[in-house]
């Protein structure tokens, strides 16, 4: 019987191993590559996620809480444009630098409205001298506890003379009294008590009113747009969006239409004549803001609609106000893609081009309560006078 036949074992040969091993690399490789690409994709998407829920977190907080501005005051109070207490008395692009993080430039918006839900009656002292004392009619109390520095407003029946004044002191909520400063003079000629304010037949009205202040201010190494509550400058804060590398503001003013009968192409406040953006203050490089002097009277309840006195400089005569923001994102991008943030309205980059992502975004608030022609109280109609129609929705 023969044996059986027996084949002799052999390997791969070395072309056999380099052809496998360079198609394995190349699979690899695709393989390596498609995972870098998508976790580049992710980091990015993170890096930048931060940044547009920041910029879309602050636009809303603005978008909601501008259109207060004014509600149940006097136009002509509902903005402020003083620098006191201002770093550097800048309202208009204050720029900082922050150790580690960069420089941020920011504006300053400060207004004021009225809290609807609250309403009391009382009267001042006849002293003339502050401060001055506020009885609430009795058996009334504030209801709520109320911090030193928190604005009142008292006005008379009918809203033509009201007097804006600050706590000197914490008040208790069954407080029934309290001491007050004159916080602004504006629409008060005259002696300060009026002698509607202490009447005690019919007391006048006691009305709480909120101060916001938004700007950008560094905290933990980091810029942070914040609202304070309050302007002094120890006034309780909340962040709104982290990161803020420009905070803008400007501020549209009431036009005269193409058919005024008083004041067809009268020139612009800020006297930008041929600009396209002559009736909006503080979006251009020379800085023009609003303000309240005697050079710029204010517009009353009476003044007519299509008048001079609508068409100044002064705060009552804001339309809108414009407001943009550029956020920055925290960590630089791992694409390595550089870049640099845009001029947003009058304000040039405070960065040089880098490889962070920025997103900025801009809009405009319309502000209705500063066309009312309503007075801001519920006694409407001056007393005794028949046909009284001064409370009139518009402007």
């Amino acid at each position: 019987m023969n044996a059986p036949r027996t084949h002799a074992r052999r390997g791969f040969t070395l072309i056999e191993l380099l052809v496998g091993i360079t198609v394995s690399s190349v699979v690899l490789l695709a393989v390596a590559g498609t995972i870098i690409a998508v976790n580049n994709i992710f980091q990015s998407n993170t890096v930048s996620k931060t940044a547009v829920e920041g910029s879309r977190v602050g636009s809303d907080f603005l978008n909601r809480t501008l259109r207060y501005a004014g509600y149940g005051l006097d136009p002509a109070i509902a903005f402020d444009f003083g620098t006191m207490g201002l770093p550097e008395a800048r309202k208009d692009n204050y720029t900082q630098e922050v150790e580690d993080w960069g420089n941020f430039v920011t504006d300053d918006l400060a207004f004021r409205y009225r809290d609807p839900m609250f309403l009391r009656r009382g009267q001042l002292d006849g002293t003339g001298a502050e401060p001055f004392q506020l009885e609430l009619e009795p058996a009334a109390t504030f209801g709520q506890p109320l911090r030193q520095g928190q604005a009142m407003l008292i006005a008379c029946p009918g809203g033509q003379d009201y007097f804006l004044g600050r706590l000197t002191a914490d008040v208790a909520a069954d407080g029934t009294s309290a001491t007050l400063n004159t916080a602004l003079a504006a629409g008060l000629p005259g002696d300060v008590p009026k002698s509607c304010m202490t009447d005690t037949g019919r007391m006048p009205f006691v009305m709480l009113v909120h101060e916001k202040r938004l700007r950008v201010e560094a905290y933990g190494g980091r810029p942070y747009l914040v609202v304070k509550h309050g302007w002094a400058e120890n006034a309780d804060f909340d962040p709104i969006a982290v990161d803020v590398e420009s905070f803008q503001v400007s501020y549209q003013m009431n036009r005269p239409p193409a058919n005024s009968a008083c004041c067809a192409g009268l020139p612009a406040p800020d006297g930008a004549v041929g600009s396209g953006m002559a009736w909006v203050l503080g979006d251009e490089d020379a800085v023009v803001l609003p303000k309240y002097d005697d050079h710029v009277p204010a517009p009353t309840y009476s003044t007519p609609y299509d008048a001079p006195l609508r068409y100044n400089m002064n705060p009552a005569n804001i339309r809108s106000v414009g407001v943009g923001l550029t956020v920055r994102s925290a960590r630089p991008l791992p694409s390595g893609t550089k870049n640099q943030g845009r001029r947003l309205f009058n304000a040039d980059p405070v960065n040089p081009e880098d490889m962070f992502f920025r997103t900025t975004v801009e809009t405009s608030v319309r502000i209705p309560n500063m066309t009312s022609r309503a007075f801001f109280i519920p006694e409407l109609r001056a007393e005794g006078v028949a046909g009284d129609i001064k409370n009139v929705w518009g402007g």
